[in-house]
């Protein structure tokens, strides 16, 4: 259930950025970087993650590139402007506890929001060298071929 939920909410946010959509991820290219964010269902319960990555525009082929590709990734919990309130609500049981209308609205409120605000707010290696440093937390996976440019200081 929260997983349907999530997609429409996320659609509902992204989709007037200019995201587009396939299966279940929002990408697009916007400045230099490439964004993905993507909703993985748990393989043990009702839940889901949001997973977020970022890569240089010129990486990306076709126009599309996986999140799992990318070299700059991590999930929604990382970012430290999601309230754990928020994070619950992608848990199974305290989805069903909401109900469907109020859980559609907390995950567009609590959720969605928070993730379009970081991931737009982010169009350059510089923003998003930036956002690493303050906004996320160390629960981040950075490919080797970008991480000096990225935690380089200045």
């Amino acid at each position: 259930m929260v997983n349907s939920i999530l997609l429409e909410a996320l659609t509902e946010v992204f989709k007037p950025l200019g995201f587009r959509k396939k299966s279940a991820n929002w990408y697009r290219v916007s400045g230099d970087l490439y964004c993905v964010v993507g909703v993985q269902e748990s393989n043990w319960d009702e839940s889901c993650y949001v997973n977020i990555g970022f890569a240089p525009a010129v990486a990306v082929k076709a126009g599309w590139l996986p999140e799992s590709k990318c070299p700059v990734r991590f999930r929604a919990d990382a970012i430290t402007s999601i309230s754990r309130e928020g994070l619950d609500l992608l848990s199974g049981e305290v989805a069903e506890a909401h109900g469907e209308v109020g859980l559609r609205v907390d995950l567009v409120e609590k959720v969605a929001y928070p993730v379009v605000r970081v991931v737009n707010s982010i169009e350059s290696i510089q923003d998003l060298k930036s956002f690493l440093r303050t906004s996320v937390s160390d629960q981040v996976f950075i490919h080797r071929e970008i991480r000096d440019e990225l935690l380089a200081e200045g």
